[in-house]
């Protein structure tokens, strides 16, 4: 039997919005949920990687879909062949069942944990949960900052962009992506993140969402040059034609978009600028400059300005990894208190039922 493949998303994430979610669209297309309850260290992450892996071996594709605060963990996992969902239910996305039993369960791993022990640690607990809240606050604080720094940035540069030039390479696009044009009722979209801030650093999927897609258009340019903007007028106009479109936004500025992925016509759209650096290595790849569209004299005046905000920037990022780094040193200490609360073999128990459900559907 072939071996199952894996996609990997974001359903949220750390912008300068402050955590922005699109957790609503993790479950795509699923008529059954098991949502997962229990405190940090309960084992949820691990409970959805095992079955995820496990179905993979019986040759199921699935959806991986990572934690923005912790890129090695878990907020859910998707078998589309079965159209079913696994999903972390605690906070910052908590999940309450709208047809209990019938289309979501909820897997209460509380039920295995020692309670006086959690008790008996309760101060210790909730002084390290306020110190989380601080480390994000102060996340989101330089992340806002961080925007207003780049809006800047990106000012010197739409100032030198020729939109003229900017359109018709939009409509250059559209002509080789849309050989047939007969509009009809606009097609669904999905709407995730392919990219996250995190304690990690930037972290990016975009290989891994495109690695069936046969042509990739890679958008290079600087902050300004209308990358966002292509991509968004170019969804636009697709979308009457009927196709369904996933379209996965910017993890810094959530409202822009960094890529769509269109199925129904083998095609990807993808801004391949740091951080999430994209080369054209595959036959079907073509770079779109979009600095051919920039007057370069105009930028030569502003040089020492962008040269300045460039590194004010970079500075006030490396303060908003450092917090995230901090917020999950702080949150590994929690986990520690759960992880000698619980009883691992009775989660292990309850995973292994749930498997069994899964393998009768």
């Amino acid at each position: 039997m072939e071996k199952g493949k894996i996609k990997n998303f974001f359903p949220g994430g750390n912008t300068s919005q402050g955590f922005y979610s699109f957790y609503d669209y993790l479950p795509y297309k699923t008529e059954r949920a098991f949502i997962i309850k229990g405190g940090p260290g309960t084992g949820k992450s691990t409970f959805m990687k095992k079955i995820g892996y496990e179905m993979t071996e019986h040759g199921y594709n699935i959806e991986f879909h990572w934690c923005s605060s912790d890129n090695n963990s878990l907020d859910g996992v998707v078998i589309p062949a079965l159209k079913l969902a696994i999903l972390d239910g605690t906070a910052p996305h908590m999940i309450d069942p709208e047809n209990p039993g019938a289309v979501e369960e909820i897997v209460n791993l509380g039920e295995y944990w020692n309670s006086s022990y959690l008790r008996k640690h309760r101060q210790e607990i909730i002084k390290l949960n306020k110190l989380i809240k601080k480390r994000f606050k102060q996340v989101y604080h330089y992340l806002k900052i961080a925007k207003l720094v780049h809006d800047e940035w990106e000012s010197y540069y739409i100032e030198g962009l020729n939109l003229n030039k900017a359109n018709q390479k939009i409509a250059e696009i559209i002509d080789l992506i849309l050989t047939e044009k007969s509009p009809s009722t606009p097609g669904p979209g999905r709407h995730l993140f392919a990219s996250a801030i995190t304690p990690g650093g930037v972290i990016n999927y975009f290989d891994n969402l495109t690695e069936e897609i046969g042509r990739r258009f890679i958008v290079k340019g600087e902050p300004g040059t209308g990358k966002s903007t292509l991509i968004k007028k170019v969804a636009d106009v697709i979308a009457k034609y009927g196709y369904e479109i996933l379209y996965l936004h910017c993890g810094f500025v959530p409202e822009s978009l960094d890529a769509i992925i269109i199925p129904g016509l083998d095609t990807a759209i993808i801004n391949g600028t740091p951080p999430h650096t994209l080369e054209a290595k595959r036959d079907g790849d073509q770079i779109i400059d979009m600095m051919a569209c920039v007057n370069l004299t105009v930028l030569k005046q502003y040089a020492d300005e962008i040269a300045e905000v460039k590194s004010l920037f970079d500075g006030i990022m490396k303060r908003v990894f450092n917090h995230l780094k901090q917020a999950k040193e702080t949150h590994d200490e929690i986990e520690e208190f759960y992880i000698t609360a619980m009883d691992f073999k009775q989660v292990e128990n309850k995973r292994k039922e749930i498997l069994r459900e899964i393998f009768e559907l």
